[in-house]
C-alpha cells in the first residue's frame, strides 16, 4: 500500500505546482502541459501495474484486505464447531483414529472463522507499521481447557486437511461425516449427495488398509507428494549452506593469505630433547588426573599413541 500511496503523492504534488501557475509554467502552457504530465503519469503507472511486479502487488493488497475484513463464517454445511465439543473430544482417552480425525476436521473447518488479522501500530510520521498478527488457532486453544498440547493438534488438522485434498471433497462437506458410523446433521443438498457417497467409500477403504495415525498419515502424504516435496526443499537448503560455507572457507582463505604477506611466514620450532621433555611431562599429568570411568580407556590410548606413535614423528 506504500508503493501506491507514495505514486499518488508524488502526482498530487505536481499537480499543485503546475496548478501554481507562474512560477512554474506561463499561464497559457497550463491547459497544455496538465493533461500531458497526467497521461504520462497514467501511462507510466499503468505499465506498472501490467508487470509482474505489479501484479503481485495487487494480490498482496488484495490478500491484506482479506485479512482486515471480518472473518466469514464456516463454509462447512455443519457450521462452525464449538467449543464445548472440541474440548469434549481433547478429554477422550484414548484417542482413537477416528477421534483425531474428527477433532482434526473440526479444528480445520473452525480455522476459517478466527481473527488472524495484522495489527499495527502508528509513528510519528503518520505512517503505520506492522506490530504484531492476531493470535488464531493458537491463541483460541490457549483460553480452552484442552490437555492435548498445539503441536499435536496441529498434526490433526493436517491430516485432516490433507485428506480433503485426496478425497477432493467440496468445502461444503465437513469430514467428520465420512467417519464410520457418522450421521449428517442436516440434509446433504442433491448436488452433493453423489460426491458424498464416493467420498464415504474411498475413506472407508483407505481406513482399512491403514487402520492408525501414522500409516494414514505416510499414506497421504505420499498420495500428496509431500515427502518429495520436502525432499527437493532439504536438498536446495542443503547447498545454499553448503555454497555458504564454501564462500566462507574461501573469504577466510584469503585472509589468512593477506595476513600471511602481510606479517611473514613464520614458525615454531622445539629442541628434540625439549620435545621429549613437554611428552613426559604431559603422560605423567594424564596418569595423575583422577577421571571419570568412561573416559579412562580414551585416556590410555592417548597415552600409547604419545609413546609410540608420537615418537616416531
Amino acid at each position: 500500500m506504500s508503493i501506491l500511496g507514495n505514486a499518488l503523492k508524488k502526482t498530487s504534488r505536481t499537480m499543485e505546482d503546475l496548478s501554481r501557475g507562474p512560477d512554474i509554467a506561463p499561464d497559457y502552457a497550463f491547459p497544455v502541459v496538465a493533461p500531458v504530465v497526467l497521461a504520462l503519469a497514467a501511462g507510466v503507472f499503468g505499465t506498472y501495474l501490467a508487470s509482474e511486479t505489479g501484479i503481485a502487488l495487487v494480490r498482496e493488497l488484495k490478500r491484506r484486505q482479506r485479512l482486515h475484513e471480518k472473518r466469514p463464517d464456516s463454509p462447512s454445511l455443519r457450521g462452525s464447531p464449538t467449543p464445548e465439543e472440541i474440548e469434549a473430544d481433547g478429554e477422550i482417552d484414548p484417542r482413537t483414529l477416528a477421534v483425531r480425525l474428527r477433532l482434526g476436521s473440526r479444528l480445520a473447518d473452525l480455522e476459517p472463522t478466527l481473527d488472524t488479522s495484522l495489527r499495527h501500530k502508528e509513528l510519528r510520521n503518520g505512517q503505520k507499521r506492522i506490530k504484531s498478527r492476531a493470535p488464531g488457532l493458537k491463541g483460541w486453544l490457549n483460553d480452552r481447557r484442552i490437555t492435548v498440547n498445539y503441536s499435536t493438534l496441529v498434526r490433526y488438522k493436517k491430516l485432516a486437511q490433507r485428506l480433503r485434498q485426496v478425497l477432493s471433497l467440496d468445502e461444503r462437506l465437513p469430514l467428520e461425516w465420512l467417519l464410520p458410523g457418522a450421521v449428517p446433521e442436516v440434509e446433504i443438498p442433491l448436488d452433493l449427495r453423489e460426491a458424498y457417497a464416493t467420498a464415504k467409500r474411498r475413506f472407508a477403504r483407505m481406513l482399512r488398509e491403514h487402520p492408525n495415525f501414522s500409516r494414514l498419515s505416510r499414506h497421504v502424504e505420499d498420495k500428496l507428494g509431500v515427502r518429495q516435496l520436502l525432499a527437493v526443499r532439504r536438498a536446495r537448503r542443503r547447498e545454499k549452506e553448503e555454497r555458504w560455507v564454501r564462500r566462507r572457507l574461501a573469504k577466510n582463505a584469503r585472509a589468512n593469505a593477506a595476513a600471511v604477506a602481510k606479517r611473514g611466514k613464520y614458525s615454531v620450532k622445539l629442541a628434540p630433547d625439549r620435545v621429549e621433555a613437554t611428552k613426559q611431562e604431559l603422560i605423567r599429568f594424564l596418569q595423575a588426573r583422577d577421571l571419570p570411568r568412561p573416559l579412562v580407556h580414551l585416556r590410555n590410548k592417548v597415552i600409547h599413541w604419545m609413546r609410540t606413535e608420537a615418537c616416531r614423528g
